[in-house]
């Protein structure tokens, strides 16, 4: 017997098969004419096919055969269900392939099919290769659609594109074409929805669907989704309205109401639904209601929403200017905000008595008044919110809401205004107010939010005012020196100031949430025109609507620390600051405790580090905020770790925390030059002591509640503290001196 042999026979040499009818079968007899076990396989293939891994024509029963012992013989049944090649009617030869993995050889058979024409319609399939497309309005996208004739016969195929208005289509949505049998053809619908307000942001279904005579129809379904764009205009015609509306030379005790009218417009594909939210400076001091409650938008719409603002009126008095800032919610914020995202408003709150009758009453003790007033010292006339002592200890100068900037001489236990400065102030009014000239370094046309003294030119202070301007004026000349504004943001209030002590860098803090950075190569040099800008919030996710209320540099400055809303602060690397403009790995410090509320109206305001007088590595870090708190912190003993989805948590160590009694906003916070004791200002008026320990914890035993050493019914707003003196800058527009014994 010889090795490794093969024989088969086939049951048939002609075999017919019509499509859409049963299938035909035949069968492959093969023998095992070797010497060793082996088992079969069995391969067809037709002249002139192209082979495709997902076009299936044959099968085989069995798929593999069993092995077999020599001389036995294996039986296989192939079925053909349809024409090995599409299309194609008349004879085609089949070649089938014996063969086996053990015996290494194969044997080939002949076998012709005949392929007769089908009598039922043509099969048309279509097909949509990507069924979910994006495209923003007036764009144009390109759907393709894909079709095959699956019959025996030519296709004259129509296929329409519907579900989407016809309007959208660049051409036709018809179209007419002829397909042979067993090809394909591609088609593409360009399509290019209308402007921003004539296609509203949604998912739009569509269909395709192919008809032919002799076929029968046939469709596949896709979605064109048109994204969102555009912005919602907020405005409105009166920024600023006067309480009570009519003439202010009249007596009006009724009025205590105004009404703005907010205008919101939709240039957007989205339909919105607009939330008023109100706040701003002086938001607590009004009662507020809303008609409607919520603005509905449709596109292209424009809507109102009436803002109607109470608040009670003096009977005497001025007249005083409340801040607000009307602030939308959109229902869907893929968009984002408005733009802008806020409208600021003024209501300037006149007396019940006009000032004119006041006046009138008022000059019946005239002459009393008159020599009061001569005998009183200068004063500013709104309130102070920044004082600051030189670096001699000798001057204070102070800065106010009324606009101007004075200079103060440290006496025994008074302040007196400085001789030595206001001669050269023309005019003597700003803001609405004029000014005695005692005292009086400049006036500004802004009001003055902070003050801060260059640390190596203890003649010059940096000003900062509302509208977003950094001023360096001379004392005790007046002089401006310098005048630093970004150029692409205006109006940003600049909230705090910090200097290197080299004095070669300023860092500004905005009510944006921006940190601004002002440089210059030496202290005689002009600083730099343009700012480095860090926007926090940005970079923050966890700080939405971040505002810089404080800022303090370390005492090496190696860190920035950075205060504001949700009761937070961040401490930067002074270097990366400097050296790039980005920040990376910002680390953000939580002072909120279990059960504490830490929103948008919650803030840190006070800042202060230890002097490094004890210690070159001494950073021990003090706080205050909204409820009253203060805590101290050892800067050193921060461990940051990652948080998903956010930047890092410092885990500082909290050293101590105790609150004021009032539990009333503690403002400003100011250490002794020894660290032995800390200084608080705050919305109860007062002004504490809080002595500590060596390891910079609450004294209790000298006093466990603080020691009050002044007590105002008006909010205490800035103090600073040098040679156990306490200056103290409040909303009753005096700057004061305190003594520490």
């Amino acid at each position: 017997m010889k090795n490794n042999l093969i024989s088969a026979s086939l049951s048939t040499q002609n075999l017919i098969f019509r499509p859409t009818e049963p299938p035909v079968s035949f069968e492959v007899t093969v023998n095992n004419d070797s010497d060793r076990f082996a088992n079969f396989q069995l391969e067809i293939e037709a002249a002139g096919e192209k082979q495709s891994s997902e076009y299936r024509w044959y099968r085989l029963e069995p798929e593999i055969a069993a092995a077999q012992p020599h001389g036995s013989s294996t039986k296989f049944q192939v079925f053909i269900f349809n024409t090995p090649i599409p299309g194609f009617v008349g004879t085609v030869n089949l070649m089938v392939k014996v063969f086996s993995p053990q015996l290494g050889r194969e044997c080939r058979l002949l076998l012709r099919l005949q392929i007769e024409r089908d009598k039922s319609p043509n099969l048309i399939s279509v097909e949509l290769p990507v069924r979910e497309f994006q495209v923003y309005p007036v764009n144009t996208v390109d759907i393709l659609v894909r079709l095959r004739n699956m019959g025996q016969q030519p296709a004259n195929v129509v296929l329409r594109f519907a579900g989407i208005d016809s309007s959208w289509l660049m051409g036709s949505a018809e179209r007419r074409l002829s397909i042979n049998p067993g090809l394909q053809a591609e088609v593409t619908f360009q399509c290019q929805p209308p402007s921003v307000v004539q296609a509203p942001s949604q998912i739009y279904p569509f269909s395709v669907e192919a008809t032919s005579p002799n076929s029968y129809p046939a469709n596949a379904a896709g979605n064109l989704e048109v994204l969102p764009v555009g912005f919602i205009k907020f405005s409105t015609p009166q920024h600023r309205q006067t309480l009570p509306p009519g003439s202010r030379w009249l007596l009006d005790w009724k009025s205590k109401t105004v009404v703005y009218e907010l205008l919101f417009k939709n240039a957007s594909n989205l339909r919105q639904e607009i939330n008023l939210q109100i706040q701003g400076r002086d938001w607590r001091k009004c009662t507020f209601k809303k008609y409607p409650e919520t603005a509905n938008l449709d596109l292209g719409q424009t809507a109102k929403i009436n803002l109607e603002v109470s608040k009670k009126r003096p009977w005497i008095g001025i007249g005083k200017t409340l801040l607000l800032e009307a602030r939308p919610e959109l229902f869907d914020q893929r968009l984002g905000s408005t733009d802008p995202a806020t409208q600021s408003l003024e209501l300037e709150v006149l007396p019940i008595i006009p000032l004119w009758l006041q006046l009138a009453i008022a000059a019946l003790i005239a002459a009393l008044l008159a020599l009061l007033l001569r005998q009183s010292p200068p004063q500013h006339q709104a309130s102070v919110n920044s004082v600051r002592v030189s670096g001699t200890s000798s001057q204070v100068v102070s800065g106010s809401d009324d606009c101007t900037l004075r200079v103060w001489r440290i006496g025994t236990s008074t302040l007196k205004p400085d001789e030595t400065v206001g001669s050269n102030v023309q005019p003597l009014k700003t803001c609405g107010r004029s000014h005695k000239p005692q005292g009086l370094l400049e006036i500004t046309n802004n009001p003055i939010r902070v003050l801060r003294f260059v640390p190596v030119e203890n003649d010059i202070v940096a000003v900062g005012l509302d509208n977003g301007v950094i001023e360096l004026r001379n004392i005790p000349t007046g002089r401006k020196i310098s005048q630093l504004q970004d150029s692409q943001d205006f109006g940003d209030r600049v909230l705090d100031l910090a200097f290197t002590t080299d004095s070669l860098n300023l860092f500004s803090g905005y009510g944006s949430g921006k940190l601004r950075v002002w440089s210059r190569s030496l202290v005689n040099e002009q600083w730099q025109t343009e700012p480095k800008v860090f926007d926090i919030k940005k970079q923050q996710k966890a700080l939405t609507d971040f505002q810089i209320r404080a800022l303090t540099l370390s005492p090496d400055d190696k860190s920035l620390i950075i205060a504001g809303n949700f009761r937070r602060f961040l401490v930067l690397p002074v270097n990366q600051i400097l050296s790039s403009n980005l920040l990376k790995d910002l680390s953000v410090q939580k002072t909120a405790q279990d059960g504490q509320s830490e929103g948008q109206e919650d803030y840190i305001w006070g800042l202060a580090f230890a002097p490094n007088s004890n210690s070159p590595e001494n950073k021990i870090l003090a706080t205050s905020d909204s409820l009253g708190f203060i805590t101290t912190w050892d800067l050193k003993q921060c461990n940051p770790a990652r948080i998903e989805q956010d930047n890092s948590d410092l885990n500082c160590k909290l050293l101590a925390r105790w609150q004021d009694e009032s539990q009333s906003f503690v403002r400003s916070l100011a250490f002794s030059e020894d660290s032995s004791y800390l200084v608080s200002g705050g919305d109860d008026g007062r002004v504490v002591v809080w002595y500590l320990k060596d390891d910079y914890t609450l004294d209790k035993t000298k006093s466990p509640n603080g020691k009050t050493i002044y007590k105002s019914d008006k909010k205490i707003n800035s103090i600073d503290v040098k040679n156990n003196f306490v200056i103290s800058g409040s909303e009753d527009f005096q700057v004061r001196l305190h003594r520490i014994k």
